[in-house]
């Protein structure tokens, strides 16, 4: 029996914790390669009965073409299977924040994709079914344009709403949109709002729609009711920025998600300044709170912005983002309060990104809550690997428990920052064990400690059962006695004074 068939045997049998404890939630930290030798992203991924689904776009295994992908995972992030959609033009989901929305009134999934370019005069927005496990059920053009596509859908009391760009011969230049289907895709209601650079939208209980994204420059929130009148709008209350998503929350809030700057292209001696940046609005669109989180490293355009996030199931939520500082590229995940307060950071990346390139992101694109009360991440991870099979752009999945942790147990080292990428820098035998273990520490040449290394060991209550300076030797072979501990998993940690950098699970007998 799997974990997940196991914790929902638990919970039928109000055995909930039992069942938690029966079989600890599963981590990883893994990316997909495009096997043509060309990018591969994730945009959008959802837990399924048999582990997990991941929206994207792909290189073709021809090289020569974009192409839509539905790629199946296992509950421990096996690869399983991998489905191109095969249009004859190039087409994307629409490359930005979790474009794909999971159906509340039946399994399965609804997407906008469009076909572009491929020596075809017109782009085709479509809307496209899919089910659990990735498979087709249809697809629909529903906007025929010289420039037309999609950023966003989401399905709400059977009916599907779509926002993105659109133009053609008589409204150049191209307007923000949006659309309300039935649940075949027949349109119901579509306008255009040329004010507006859309990339998210959000529905209410009443139907009212919210769409975000950049309008002079400036982050910018416009709502509408079902008949497309505008209501309200919000700018950004900062010089420059923009969103990348909104989320209904908490009843009548709403999220926006992205970044905020003082200039476009600063002056020169001004550094760059691109923040991330969240704001809590009313659906009145009063102001509530803000929050800048980390800055960008300052001598260049580089990533500092909020993705995506999801209310969780008691009264905080979970926003992703990435940044580009110093010396570390990676994706930064925060709880917060629904007042704006900041529980926890976490900070992971697939590769280690310890050089100090500006050219290696670690964009996350989506993160959802799973059935084990944790989360799932997906978008790209660089290595910078152009030697075939692999392409330096690649797939990103990330599963974390329900303290953001990939070891568990990372909550109570005490450090905010963890910088993955490093898992197997860690190697620990025998695994599970009678108590006598030897850790083996393999950290990469030139990586930058601050302060020396420290090894944690923690049991699954969070007490701490052995505590042992390392000094500054990044290679190095550790002896552990824990036959006085009792059997169980147990959380081993490494880490200088800033950050956590690998860890393991350890299994006693």
């Amino acid at each position: 029996m799997s974990c997940t068939q196991l914790k929902r045997l638990a919970m039928v049998a109000s055995l909930f914790w039992g069942g938690l404890h029966a079989c600890a939630q599963a981590t990883f930290n893994i990316a997909h390669y495009n096997m043509s030798s060309g990018f591969a992203v994730g945009s959008s991924v959802r837990e399924t009965p048999n582990g997990y689904i991941v929206f994207g776009v792909q290189t073709q295994l021809d090289t020569t073409r974009q192409d839509c992908s539905t790629t199946l995972f296992s509950e421990d992030g096996s690869f399983t299977s991998e489905q191109l959609i095969h249009k004859p033009r190039y087409e994307n989901f629409g490359g930005y924040s979790d474009p794909v929305s999971s159906i509340p009134w039946d399994s399965g999934f609804i997407a906008g994709l469009y076909t572009f370019s491929g020596g075809e005069p017109l782009d085709t927005l479509w809307a496209a079914r899919f089910n659990v496990h990735g498979d087709t059920l249809w697809t629909k053009p529903i906007l025929i344009d010289t420039f037309a596509y999609a950023r966003k859908a989401v399905a709400f009391n059977h009916r599907f709403y779509f926002t993105g760009m659109d133009g053609n011969f008589t409204s150049l230049p191209y307007s923000a949109y949006a659309m309300r289907t039935d649940s075949m895709a027949n349109i119901e209601f579509f306008q255009r709002y040329p004010q507006l650079e859309s990339r998210s939208i959000a529905v209410d209980e009443t139907g009212n729609m919210y769409l975000a994204g950049t309008a002079s420059t400036k982050g910018y929130l416009l709502k509408i009711d079902s008949l497309g009148n505008e209501l309200w709008n919000a700018f950004q209350p900062k010089p420059k920025g923009n969103w990348w998503g909104v989320k209904h929350v908490f009843g009548n809030k709403l999220l926006c998600m992205g970044e905020w700057k003082s200039f476009i292209n600063p002056p020169p001696g001004q550094p760059y300044d691109n923040t991330m940046y969240l704001v809590m609005y009313d659906d009145n669109g009063n102001f509530l709170w803000d929050y800048s989180g980390l800055k960008c490293k300052p001598t260049s355009n580089l990533w500092a912005t909020f993705t995506d996030g999801y209310q969780d199931s008691d009264s905080t939520f979970i926003v992703c983002g990435a940044i580009q500082q110093l010396a570390w590229n990676r994706a930064l995940i925060y709880r917060f309060t629904a007042d704006g307060d900041s529980l926890w950071r976490r900070d992971y990346a697939h590769f280690g990104n310890i050089a100090n390139s500006p050219a290696f992101p670690e964009l996350p694109w989506d993160i959802e809550p799973t059935s084990d009360g944790g989360m799932v991440l997906t978008g790209e991870t660089w290595n910078g690997d152009t030697i075939p099979p692999y392409s330096d752009v690649n797939m990103w999945l990330l599963k974390l428990d329900a303290e953001g942790c990939l070891v568990p147990g990372c909550q109570y080292v005490g450090i905010n920052e963890i910088t993955y990428g490093l898992e197997h820098a860690l190697q620990i035998w025998p695994n599970p064990s009678d108590g006598l273990i030897r850790i083996s520490l393999q950290l990469p040449e030139g990586l930058p400690l601050e302060g020396d290394l420290l090894l944690q060991v923690f049991d699954m209550n969070g007490r701490l059962v052995i505590r042992k300076e390392l000094g500054g030797a990044l290679q190095q072979d550790v002896h552990l006695d824990l036959t006085a501990q009792p059997p169980g998993m147990y959380s081993a940690h490494i880490s200088d004074k800033q950050r956590i950098l690998t860890g393991a699970k350890i299994l006693l007998r």
